[in-house]
């Protein structure tokens, strides 16, 4: 068997990057990324094209020996940075590509190096950047698997060693070892469009076969939907972490039992938030905006399903919904108050008045 794996590190870096207005990054010249669509696509699929730069090859001792690794950066304007490393391989067996997993090169993981290619990702892209991240949080990582030779048919290939992928998968040396229970579950998303092809869409890992050799479209659509999934969990790790604040800020404010002035700041800042989230939460939604039930719409929805995509977007819409309700409640207490306030005004001016003309009679 040869092929290649794919390692996806998806950063979330700032709100918005202005990507029209980049010329260069890390001095080379970038380019809308593109991939072939097929005849049975729709003819105005509306397809994202993120700025890609691809960078020089690197030869490494690594923990399965000697390997070549290319480097890709992709830059999204919903401030997130997408980088990628092809690592081609040949093996005998499915079980001889666990240890990619875990690949290091020079003694230094992939992960590490792919944090330290955004931090120059980033430098470059700084004067483009909105609202850069202060820090970030953990990167979201996937690996696929990507084979161009079998020796064999790609389906009855597929069939025979239904045990040994799920293996993979799951990263279990043994294949053995996975009940029949976890490796049908393992292969529960597996979608093929020809008779020579198959992708395996799972939680942490994914195995794409295509005899013809071209991978780029549907890795595009797990990088896509990888994307998303580190985007989502951010926002809703940003609300977590500002229902907190906006809770002891209100309470603060509740027990001044101030009457005629409103929480200002905090409800600036809870107005201000909330534009933020649900602007960043549309855009995100917006790069796979696929129609239909063509083959690489299925494979993204395979992904959203596998990465459950559909749970952490409730949950920011949940969210969203219960921080413009209490936006609301706020305003419409400090409403209620200063009304209360204008009528007991009204009710001393007219006392006053009632007064006045006693005492003149």
């Amino acid at each position: 068997m040869k092929g290649t794996v794919v390692y996806f590190f998806a950063f979330d870096v700032a709100n918005e990057i202005r990507t029209p207005l980049v010329r260069e990054l890390l001095s080379q010249q970038p380019f809308p990324f593109q991939i072939r669509v097929g005849g049975a696509a729709p003819r105005d699929v509306p397809f994202y094209r993120p700025l890609t730069v691809s960078l020089k090859s690197e030869e490494l001792d690594s923990n399965v020996g000697r390997v070549t690794i290319k480097p890709f950066v992709k830059v999204f304007d919903v401030g997130v940075i997408s980088i990628s490393y092809e690592v081609p391989f040949e093996a005998a067996t499915l079980t001889d590509l666990v240890p990619y997993h875990l690949l290091s090169g020079n003694g230094i993981g992939l992960t590490t190096r792919a944090e330290r290619l955004c931090g120059l990702v980033v430098a470059n892209l700084n004067p483009f950047m909105v609202n850069p991240s202060d820090q970030r949080g953990p990167v979201e990582a996937y690996t696929a698997f990507c084979l161009e030779d079998v020796g064999g048919g790609v389906q009855e290939w597929t069939a025979a060693r239904r045990a040994d992928i799920a293996a993979l998968l799951c990263e279990e040396a043994i294949s053995e070892r996975l009940a029949r229970g976890q490796v049908d579950e393992t292969l529960r998303l597996a979608l093929s469009y020809t008779s020579e092809d198959v992708t395996v869409i799972d939680w942490d890992a994914a195995l794409v076969v295509d005899r013809s050799g071209y991978f780029d479209d549907v890795l595009y659509m797990i990088e896509l939907a990888n994307l998303q999934l580190e985007e989502y969990k951010l926002l809703d790790d940003r609300l977590d972490r500002h229902f907190l604040e906006a809770y002891v800020d209100l309470e603060r404010y509740h027990k001044a039992r101030r009457l005629l002035f409103g929480p200002g700041p905090p409800l600036r800042a809870l107005r201000a938030y909330r534009m933020d989230i649900t602007k960043m939460s549309e855009e995100v939604s917006n790069i796979t905006k696929f129609v239909g039930d063509w083959y690489l719409a299925r494979v993204y929805l395979a992904c959203k399903d596998r990465f459950h995509l559909g749970h952490w977007e409730s949950s920011v819409d949940q969210k969203l919904l219960e921080l413009d309700r209490l936006y609301s409640l706020v305003q419409s207490e400090t409403y209620e108050r200063r009304m209360l306030a204008l009528e007991v005004l009204i009710a001393a001016l007219f006392l006053f008045d009632v007064l006045a003309l006693l005492f003149r009679k």
